[in-house]
């Protein structure tokens, strides 16, 4: 059975993540860091209820976290943002103000290529093909 650890963040200083989908809705966005020489799986990340984006479409490393009460404040009053029940900042970075408002973020790494499927359409529960899931709350 494949866990579903939570955890207060997510850290790859070192890997390339692209945003490589995007619901029709916009209320979906994929981030992903494919397998490499120095890191054997993808590792991908989902945010549902998305409802807004500041990132560029690649970034270097991440650091997933949601944003603490001086940095909401800060980062609502700047870009005009209401937070609802529900949805929180998740910074993505430890040296830029990109985030991503939406409810908790998933996260999974697994055996994957570059062109297969996200895991949270097609894999979820394959013990083969996902090494370790989980939610950053």
């Amino acid at each position: 059975m494949i866990n579903n650890d939570i955890t207060a963040e997510l850290e790859a200083p070192d890997r390339l993540f692209q945003i490589t989908h995007v619901s029709r809705t916009h209320t979906q966005v994929w981030l992903q860091a494919d397998a490499n020489s120095t890191h054997e799986h993808r590792l991908e990340v989902l945010f549902q209820d998305v409802k807004y984006l500041c990132t560029p479409f690649v970034l270097r490393g991440l650091w997933l976290r949601r944003a603490d009460p001086e940095q909401t404040r800060r980062l609502t009053e700047l870009h005009g943002l209401v937070l609802e029940p529900g949805w929180d900042i998740y910074l993505l970075s430890r040296s830029h103000d990109w985030f991503v408002v939406s409810s908790h973020p998933l996260w999974a790494e697994a055996k994957l290529s570059y062109s297969d499927e996200p895991v949270f359409w097609s894999h979820t529960g394959k013990e083969d093909v996902v090494v370790a899931m989980g939610t950053v709350k």
